[in-house]
């Protein structure tokens, strides 16, 4: 039995857990498992709520997300709030219809079985075994408690389960697959010939009423664009935190916070043995209780811990390693064990006892020493820390001055004075960003508001990244002109020639394709008009010794009638235009075998399960009784 668990902690189970907790952080956020009575109501799915702070706190996860996945490419500017709320509401939508779906069926997931999904998860080992510290730091970096991660991973599990079961019911027939496999294997005879786009395009006559015309009718095209510079100023977070002043004592006492800390995790990981003897068919609870206490009378005679379960132990990993369980985390074997565990001395055998899974008797081996670095060893990281936690109020507290001295300053300069921050500049830019701070779309946002760039006001607080806040004001505006003819002359030219061009070949291959639809001669056809047929028989489907746009095209045209062609065009990546000749359809004939079917199947069975997986969710979210107490985009409530 304890065998199964191993092999069921450390097989799917934790691998589509594990991947759940990543694509449910990455795209639906965690929302706060506390309830909150004094944050309003956003919605109501039946019986459920969900709160204003629920939605903060799914929104914030989001946030944090995407932080950890981009790095240093993260740019907040990305984040629109409306789609990221919209995003976060509907996730919370979908998790409580699920939620009560699971409910009605009345799924569960047990503690054992979060304990083991938890200790076998990659994430949460180091070198190969489990890490508790991993778990603390991955559960702190999301904004969670450990309480909060046992409930959102129970959840995960149930709803894993109910997608799994749901998927795992789609199949795929061999017929369905022998047909599919046809429809694959088909191949087609394809000939073709390419009308040339540059040779059309400098075959093009351009008068200067057309190139005037287009200047008047595309002005917007041939605008110098609206431009500006601007002058900043940034508080930045981590520059803040550079400057507080962090004492000896401070140190000290965060020091030996963090050595209790790292005392009782080492404290709480104990090594410990044990045989097993499982209640079967053929050995009741007081047969092996009976064979135990036989057992812990011979250790008292003499006999070796070691040498009793290599020979009785029912569990045979263990028992070939004389009985040794190595670390043993709490809740992993249940309250029994663990509370008999926690009241040996180390080396202390313990009498039997009935644990969840048998009946066992423990040997206490040793406690895990606790590895303290020196006060000089964590000291850098013990100021960074301490650092970093009185700079949030310092932090807040500025930015808050900053946005209040900013709205009521006629330019940067008081604000800057005050804060003790400098003024920077930047060149000109667009509408579509610059390089640097201007690359930020929100900095671009403020620099062309109403406020800033038409009625000259600092513009609102905004935030470029983690920690760091901007002031912006323009400092120069350069307002869109048309360019002068001359020069967008020569790029005139190459649109009228493009468009041309492009229109005279469609039109071309446009009467070759009913040319030679209507029973031309293919080969005088070609002749005529200077162009050559390229050949490739039994072409498939997914060719690449033909180009993929005429191929896509030849499996889209209809079969041949009575042994002869069809025709039709296609447009090449580079503006050329291919006449296409598909004479001969010959379908698949291979016969798939009992592997290659069941590879197919599983695979198709897959995709169709996932989408009927999200067209369950997609119905149980169309019939729940949804209300929703907040703005919608055309302004109403939804």
């Amino acid at each position: 039995m304890l065998q199964d668990m191993r092999e069921k902690a450390q097989g799917w189970v934790a691998k589509v857990i594990v991947a759940a907790i990543a694509f449910t952080f990455a795209v639906f956020g965690l929302e706060s498992l506390r309830p909150n009575t004094s944050n309003p109501d956003i919605a109501t799915v039946g019986d459920e709520t969900i709160t204003q702070q629920q939605l903060l706190e799914t929104m914030d996860q989001q946030r944090r997300m995407l932080i950890q996945q981009m790095g240093q490419n993260f740019d907040p500017s990305m984040l629109d709030d409306r789609l990221l709320q919209q995003s976060a509401l509907e996730s919370l939508v979908q998790r409580s219809v699920v939620r009560a779906e699971a409910a009605a069926n009345d799924m569960a997931i047990s503690d054992q079985m979060i304990d083991q999904v938890i200790r076998t998860a990659p994430e949460f080992q180091v070198d190969g075994s489990y890490n508790p510290d991993r778990v603390l730091q991955y559960v702190r970096s999301m904004g969670m408690s450990l309480v909060q991660f046992r409930a959102f991973l129970r959840e995960e599990m149930i709803a894993t389960q109910l997608r799994a079961g749901i998927a795992a019911s789609e199949f795929m027939t061999a017929y369905e697959l022998q047909s599919l496999s046809n429809l694959q294997n088909q191949t087609r005879d394809i000939a073709w010939m390419v009308l040339d786009a540059e040779q059309a395009r400098k075959a093009v006559a351009i008068s200067e009423d057309a190139i005037q015309a287009l200047y008047e009718e595309g002005s917007s095209r041939f605008m110098q664009p609206e431009q500006v510079s601007i002058d900043y100023i940034v508080l930045n977070r981590d520059k803040l935190a550079d400057k507080v002043e962090v004492s000896d004592e401070d140190i000290r006492i965060r020091y030996e916070s963090r050595v209790a800390e790292l005392k009782k995790a080492a404290n709480e990981q104990v090594s410990a043995s044990m045989i097993l003897l499982e209640i079967n068919d053929k050995r009741d609870e007081a047969a092996a209780l009976a064979e135990a206490k036989d057992l812990r009378a011979k250790m008292d005679n003499g006999a070796q811990f070691a040498d009793l379960a290599k020979e009785f132990s029912d569990d045979p990993e263990s028992a070939a390693k004389g009985g040794s369980l190595g670390v043993v985390e709490s809740g992993f074997f249940g309250d029994e064990f663990d509370g008999t565990l926690a009241a040996l001395e180390n080396g202390e055998v313990s009498p039997p006892v009935v644990a969840e899974f048998g009946v066992v008797i423990i040997r206490r081996d040793t406690a895990s020493d606790a590895r303290i670095p020196s006060l000089d060893q964590m000291r850098a990281s013990l100021v960074k820390e301490l650092r970093e936690q009185a700079v949030g109020p310092v932090f807040v507290e500025k930015s808050q001055r900053l946005a209040d001295i900013s709205f009521e300053a006629s330019d940067l300069a008081q604000p800057a004075e005050t804060l003790g921050l400098e003024i920077m500049q930047t060149g000109l830019f667009g509408r579509e960003g610059g390089e640097g701070v201007t690359a930020n779309q929100a900095v671009v946002t403020a620099a062309f508001s109403e406020e800033v760039l038409n009625l000259g006001a600092n513009s609102d607080l905004i935030e470029v990244a983690p920690g760091q806040v901007m002031v912006v004001r323009v400092r120069e505006h350069v307002k869109a002109e048309r360019k002068v003819l001359a020069d967008v002359r020569a790029e005139i030219e190459t649109l009228l020639r493009a468009k041309l061009g492009e229109e005279q070949l469609q039109e071309k291959a446009s009467k070759l394709v009913t040319e030679l639809s209507g029973g031309a001669e293919v080969v005088s056809v070609a002749k005529a008009n200077q162009l050559t047929w390229q050949q490739q028989a039994k072409s498939l489907r997914f060719s690449r010794e033909v180009p993929a746009q005429i191929v896509a095209e030849a499996f889209r045209m209809p079969h041949p009638v009575d042994s002869g062609s069809s025709f039709a065009s296609a447009s090449l990546p580079n503006g050329d235009i291919a006449v296409i000749r598909m004479s001969n359809v010959v379908p698949g004939t291979e016969i798939v075998s009992a592997e290659q079917m069941r590879m197919m199947g599983a695979n198709l069975a897959v995709r169709n399960g996932t989408q009927l997986y999200d067209e369950y969710v997609r119905n149980l979210r169309e019939r729940a009784d949804v209300k929703l107490n907040v703005q919608t985009e055309d302004g109403g409530e939804g």
